[in-house]
This record gives C-alpha cells, structure tokens and sequence, in this order.
C-alpha cells in the first residue's frame, strides 16, 4: 500500500466534504479552496490501482460508486459518502495504525549502554525509526509518574509489533525482566526477537534455548536479515549504505565499550 496515495485520498475527500457542508449551510457555491469532483476522481481512481489487489472488496465498492459519482452540478451525495466511509475505512488499517509503538525493548537497565546504542545506531539512524516508534523504559517519558508501571508494559507490549529481548546476565537475574519476557510470550501475534549481549552462552538464555534460537547482539549478518525484514515489513525502500554505517558504528561501539572493562 502507497500510503502517499492514501493521504492525498484522505485530504481531497475531507477538503471536497467540508465544501459541501459550507455550500448546503449557506447556499452558496462551493469555496474556492474546493479542489473540485476532477481531482477527487483521480485520486479515488490512483487508490482503487492501488488496493487492487490487498483490499478486493473495497477495491469493488470504489469502483462501483465512481460510476456515479460525477454529475452536472456537483458530486453525488450518496456516492460520495460511501467513498469517505471506504477511505475512513483504510485510513484506520493503513494510516492509524502506523501511531502505534512498533517495538518494545526488554531489558535490565544495567545493560543501558549496548540498548541505548542499538537503539540509536540500528532502529534509529541505521533504520530510520523514531522515538515515537520505540517503547523502551530506559525512556523516562515512557512512563509517566502516577502511572501503574506493570499495565504500562503490558500495554505497550500489546501494541508493538515487535519485542526484544536483549538477553544478559543482568537479565537472567532481574525478576522484571523475566516478568517481561513470560508476558511477551503469553501474547498472540508478536514477532519475538532474543538478542544476546557479551557475557553469555547461548546455553544461558533458559527456555529460550530451547523454543527460540537468539542471535549475538553483534551478529552482522543478523543484523543485516533484521533490516531486510523491518524494510519488507513496513515496505521501506533498503539504504543499504547508511544501515551498514550505523551497524559499523554500534558494533564497534559495543567492542570498544567491552575492552574498556577488560
């Protein structure tokens, strides 16, 4: 889904409805800031190519009420109201949606130093998410004061897309943590994603071991099969040479961090 061509869609469609509401209130023409029944038709026309194939029965009802839509005076009333309910509809699946967290990270806070970097080297300038895309309680406006910290995480891990588990030793040992990580596997429908830091054997991540196989948090190949995925999955169009900058950058960040408390 082009999600250009669905906001244009939503734009001409809430531009051409309050045109009309003002017209029938006070009876006069349309504005002049109306965009007209030409350029609604031809954004409906780019959206219905567009959700040809993804969204079939909404695909049928565009084009259906495009046949009569268009008339002497103005756009059909009926018509036109069955387009903005079919783009209300998509703007909710297509649109909305995307406000959501896309990631929670679990983590122990004494692990701060490699999380904070993947964050900012691998999902932020390697990926090009932002803050608003990450829940990580490392974040002290993530959670705010007052609020019940353990429904917090579970809302927000509901939310996500994705959860990682950034396995450690600090974490093997942080009853949050391993509250996080029993809650993260309670949920449906989450890609669930155990990254393992310096320090510990794969044999160390538990029942992990055994159900889900981890990946060194150094890994560059995993690293690489990680954006691969990220770019298929919200349809990013891959920059390879930035990302392969920022995973430069973070490993080297994380081996430098090590030495220094050899």
């Amino acid at each position: 889904m082009n999600k250009k061509i669905l906001d244009d869609a939503v734009v001409v469609c809430n531009t051409v409805a309050k045109a009309i509401n003002q017209r029938n209130r006070n009876g006069l023409i349309c504005p002049s800031y109306c965009l007209g029944e030409d350029a609604l038709i031809n954004i409906i026309n780019k959206l219905v190519m567009e959700i040809k194939d993804i969204e079939p029965e909404c695909f049928i009802c565009l084009n259906r009420e495009l046949q009569n839509l268009k008339t002497p005076n103005c756009v059909n009333p009926f018509s036109f109201g069955a387009i903005a309910a079919i783009i209300s509809v998509l703007k909710r699946k297509y649109i909305d949606k995307s406000n959501k967290k896309k990631f929670f990270i679990s983590h122990s806070s004494n692990d701060k130093f490699i999380v904070n970097g993947f964050i900012k080297e691998i999902l932020k300038v390697g990926c090009e998410f932002r803050d608003d895309d990450i829940f990580c309680t490392l974040d002290t406006a993530s959670i705010r004061t007052g609020d019940d910290f353990r429904e917090k995480i579970i809302e927000n891990m509901r939310e996500c897309d994705y959860i990682f588990l950034f396995i450690s030793e600090n974490y093997n040992q942080s009853d949050v943590c391993k509250n996080e990580m029993g809650a993260a596997w309670a949920l449906k429908g989450k890609r669930i994603l155990p990254f393992i830091l310096p320090g510990i054997s794969f044999e160390q991540m538990g029942f992990l071991n055994i159900v889900k196989q981890g990946a060194l948090i150094t890994d560059t190949e995993k690293l690489d099969e990680l954006y691969q995925e990220l770019c298929d999955n919200y349809e990013m169009q891959p920059n390879w040479l930035a990302f392969n900058k920022a995973k430069e950058d973070f490993v080297n960040m994380v081996k430098t961090n090590l030495r220094c408390h050899d």
